[in-house]
C-alpha cells in the first residue's frame, strides 16, 4: 500500500470513529480506534477517544487505563492528564460514572459562540470537585433564580454553583420579561467548572437588548474567542484546558474598557464555532 493510500485509509478511520461517537456508537467507536493503535501504538489521541468512549459507557477503569497509555504515548498529553485527574476526583468521592446514554447530550451547534448571545465563564461558589467531576462535559444544566441569585444546578436538582453577579443580574432582567436562556457545561477549570450561557429566544420587547453587551468590545472577550478557536471538539467532550496566568490580568482589563450597559448597545452579529476539526478531537 503506497503512503498516500495508508494516509487515506488512516484519515478516513478516525473521520469514521468520530462520526459514530457523536452518534452515540461508543463500542464501533472503540473498535474503530482500536485498529488505529493497531497501526500506530503512539497515538495518543486515538488513546484519548477510547477513554472518551469508555468514560460514556461508564467503565472508570478501562476509561483509566485508555488515558494512561495515551500518557506515555505522549507524557504531555493534556486531555489525557486531565482526565485522568478527573477520573481520581470520582475515585475519591467513590462514585460511577453514569452511561451517556441517559444523558441528552447537545448538538455541536450549542457551543458555538454568537456574539450578544453568548457567555463563557467559570461559576462561582461551586460545589467540590468531586461532585464537579461527575458532570459530564456537554450535559445540559438548569437555571434557577434563588435570593435574587442565578443559580445552575443538575436536572435532578443538585447545585452546581452560581452565575457570577454581574451577569447574572443581567440574565435575570432579561428572563423576567421574557427571554430565556439555556446552559451547558464545558467542563472543569481548576476548582470550578466551566459553562457556557445561551440565549434560546428574545422577547420581542426585547429586541433592541443584548443579552451579553460585555462581550462585545472588551479585549477579554476577543482573547476568550482566541483560544475557543484553538480548542478542539475534545475540549468540550472531555475536559477544558485552565486558565493559564493572564487570566487575571485580562479581566481587569476588561472591567476598565467596558461600554456602559445600556439597552441601544449596538452590534455586528458574529459567530464562532468553537469545535474545531483536529485529530485530538471524538
Amino acid at each position: 500500500m503506497s503512503t498516500k493510500s495508508a494516509s487515506s485509509t488512516r484519515r478516513q478511520l478516525i473521520e469514521d470513529a468520530r462520526r459514530i461517537a457523536l452518534e452515540g456508537g461508543w463500542e464501533d467507536a472503540i473498535a474503530l480506534n482500536l485498529q488505529l493503535v493497531e497501526k500506530a501504538p503512539k497515538d495518543a489521541e486515538a488513546y484519548n477517544r477510547i477513554g472518551r468512549a469508555h468514560l460514556s459507557l461508564g467503565r472508570l477503569i478501562e476509561a483509566r487505563e485508555a488515558y494512561q497509555s495515551a500518557l506515555r504515548a505522549d507524557p504531555a498529553n493534556l486531555i489525557a492528564r486531565r482526565n485522568l485527574q478527573r477520573l481520581e476526583a470520582l475515585a475519591r468521592r467513590g462514585a460511577t460514572l453514569r452511561d451517556a446514554s441517559t444523558i441528552a447530550m447537545p448538538g455541536t451547534n450549542v457551543f458555538i459562540e454568537e456574539v450578544g448571545k453568548t457567555w463563557v465563564d467559570e461559576l462561582v461558589n461551586p460545589v467540590s470537585a468531586e461532585e464537579l467531576a461527575e458532570v459530564f462535559p456537554g450535559e445540559q444544566a438548569l437555571l434557577a433564580i434563588e435570593e435574587g441569585r442565578l443559580v445552575v444546578t443538575r436536572p435532578d436538582g443538585r447545585r452546581l454553583g452560581e452565575i457570577e453577579t454581574k451577569t447574572a443580574d443581567r440574565v435575570m432582567q432579561m428572563m423576567a420579561t421574557g427571554n430565556r436562556y439555556e446552559a451547558y457545561s464545558i467542563g472543569i477549570s481548576g476548582q470550578s467548572l466551566r459553562v457556557i450561557l445561551r440565549e434560546v429566544y428574545r422577547d420581542p420587547q426585547n429586541a433592541t437588548k443584548v443579552s451579553f453587551p460585555r462581550q462585545i468590545t472588551s479585549r477579554a472577550y476577543l482573547r476568550e474567542r482566541d483560544l475557543l478557536r484553538a480548542r478542539d471538539e475534545a475540549d468540550f467532550f472531555l475536559l477544558d484546558d485552565d486558565d493559564d496566568e493572564g487570566d487575571d490580568a485580562a479581566s481587569v482589563e476588561s472591567e476598565e474598557e467596558e461600554p456602559a450597559d445600556t439597552d441601544n448597545d449596538t452590534f455586528v452579529e458574529d459567530t464562532v464555532t468553537v469545535v474545531e476539526d483536529d485529530e485530538s478531537a471524538i
